[in-house]
């Protein structure tokens, strides 16, 4: 028996608990930010630069907050699954990310948050990076160092570096089961 036939398919949901500290933090950073973007407390000396950026930041922090809260509220399901054959994480994409098309899995680190990237082959790369808001945050992401597929932990009930740790053994095993594998035809003699 192989290495990839004792490797049991996985199905990662969202953890309540991480949720909720998501959400609290989001509250926490929207009404900071409205209450400077909104002067609730009549200090003068703001300029013009700290109540624009603060504005900004209530519409990212709020957005996020809702979109932790809706996550909350609906996420019933797994939705990152891993088996021998592939990686699905259905907050990217429905399709399966085959451990044949990942070239490398490596962390990306951003304070103690542990991200996964996972460096897909160019042509299969393309089907990840389809509509302008994909491709904006792709952009980012290239920017900061993390140039691939991301694969967050964040709200999950698995932590970055055991995800981390998890996709390297199913990548290699699969990698083995692949390599390992008798040819499907034979060779033509000529």
């Amino acid at each position: 028996m192989s290495v990839s036939q004792n490797l049991p398919n996985l199905a990662i949901g969202y953890s309540v608990p991480r949720l909720l500290k998501i959400l609290a933090g989001g509250l926490l950073l929207t009404l900071l930010s409205a209450a400077v973007a909104f002067n609730w407390f009549h200090v003068k000396t703001l300029s013009e630069f700290q109540i624009t950026a603060c504005y900004v930041g209530v519409a990212l922090f709020g957005f996020a907050t809702c979109r932790t809260l809706w996550r909350l509220v609906s996420a019933r399901q797994p939705v990152l699954f891993i088996t021998r054959v592939g990686l699905r994480d259905t907050r990217i994409a429905d399709d399966t990310i085959s451990w044949r098309s990942v070239r490398d899995i490596s962390a990306w680190r951003y304070r103690s948050q542990v991200v996964v990237v996972l460096k897909l082959d160019p042509l299969i790369a393309d089907r990840f990076d389809v509509g302008l808001l994909k491709r904006i945050v792709s952009m980012m992401n290239k920017a900061v160092g993390a140039e691939g597929v991301l694969v967050s932990p964040g709200g999950l009930t698995m932590d970055g570096e055991t995800l981390l740790e998890t996709c390297k053994q199913y990548w290699k095993a699969g990698r083995l089961a692949y390599t390992a594998r008798p040819a499907t035809e034979p060779e033509p003699v000529h």
